[in-house]
This record gives C-alpha cells, structure tokens and sequence, in this order.
C-alpha cells in the first residue's frame, strides 16, 4: 500500500504540472518541448533502479517474449500497416492537389530520411518517458486491470500531450496504445523508438505535408554550433 501511494502521488503530481503547461502552454516551440522532456528524463534516470527493481521487477518477462527479433519483426509489420494507410492517404491530398507531380512532391520529399534521423533521438526520450517510467506506475496503480486497459490508459496520456492539435492527439492515442501493448509484451524500447520515428515522419510528410526536417534543421544546427 505504502508503494501504490508513493505512485499515486507521484502521477497525481504530475498530472497536475503537465495540465497546468498544456493549459497555459497549448503551442510551444520546439525548444520549450525539449527542455521540458529533457526535464522529465531527468527525473527517471534519477529514479531508473526504483523503476527497474521495484516497478517492473514485479513482472519478469516470460522467456519466449524475450526474443528482440520477435520484437522487431511485430512492431515493424504494425508501422508498415500505419505507413502504407498514411501512403494512400498522401497520394490521394497530392494527386487532388497537383496530379502526379503532386503526389511525388509529397510522397518523394527528399528531406524524409533526414526527418527520420533528426526524429529517432526524440521518439526514444519519449518512449523512456512515456513506456518505462509512466507506463510502468499505471502498471503498479492498477494491476488487475488487463494489459490492453493498461496500454490505453498510457496511450491516452500520450495523445493528450499531443494536443491541441484533435487528428494528431487521435493519431497519438492509437499509436501510444499500441507501442505501451508492445512494451508490456516485449520490454525493449528502442524498436519502438524506431516504429515512432518512422511513423510520425511520413504522418507529417504524406499526410500533413509539413516539412520537418527544415522546421527542426536550424534549431539542430544550433545545438552542434554550441557543441
């Protein structure tokens, strides 16, 4: 009981400061969103061995789920379904925009890969933030509940950071679902991470038609010119 109140305050707590920023935060750039989550990775490196031991040490992983390969090849067949629904997607917004050419201007940018690489370090500090240690708390809070009530509760959380724009947060929430069911199951982050990248690229790219590469270039230009 004394470990439940410890996670119960502890979420409580952060559920407070995290509404309170949406609230008077609800569009940031991209520093403030770094510097925060930078923040937040702090505070579970600090807690890692708590979380470790006395979190998820409660529930071994079964031997069969602990193939990284198995890992891979179910989270990979997942984000090429969410890949190939955000390709139709794309070629559908291109081709009524522009035609063809349309189409390859959205669906060929060449500033993809980039985004994908720029991407991958964020979607991990996510998935630290969001599978290790928050998931993890749900897990102890509510441990009756089955694993796909519990992955909902924790993707919901993740949709709600993800606002105020409504199709991302839906988008999150479906995604940060289905990323905490895979934590559970398999317990390696950064396949996830990987799934994250790749699926918030060409969301933005097919989907959106934003470019984010050359929204994120200068600010990461700026971090190694500091370096």
């Amino acid at each position: 009981m004394k470990e439940r109140r410890r996670v119960a305050l502890e979420l409580l707590t952060l559920g407070a400061l995290t509404t309170g920023f949406l609230l008077l935060c609800p569009r940031r750039p991209v520093l403030v969103d770094l510097a925060l989550a930078l923040f937040g990775l702090g505070f579970v490196l600090l807690n890692a061995e708590y979380t470790r031991t006395q979190i998820w040490g409660r529930w071994p992983l079964e031997a069969e789920r602990r193939s990284w390969q198995r890992c891979v090849l179910v989270t990979m067949m997942l984000t090429a379904l969410a890949m190939v629904l955000f390709l139709l997607v794309g070629i559908s917004i291109g081709y009524r925009g522009a035609g063809w050419p349309g189409v390859a201007a959205r669906i060929l940018h060449w500033k993809l890969p980039v985004a994908i690489l720029l991407y991958l370090p964020w979607a991990l500090l996510q998935q630290t933030l969001f599978q290790f240690y928050l998931l993890g708390r749900v897990r102890a809070l509510r441990p009756s509940l089955p694993p796909l009530s519990q992955s909902a509760l924790n993707g919901l959380a993740f949709g709600l950071v993800h606002g105020p724009d409504f199709a991302l947060a839906v988008l999150t929430v479906v995604g940060g679902t289905m990323w905490s069911f895979l934590y559970l199951r398999y317990r390696l982050l950064w396949p996830l991470a990987v799934s994250h990248a790749l699926v918030g690229s060409t969301f933005y790219y097919w989907v959106y038609g934003h470019d984010l590469a050359s929204h994120w270039s200068p600010f990461a230009l700026g971090l190694l010119r500091q370096g």
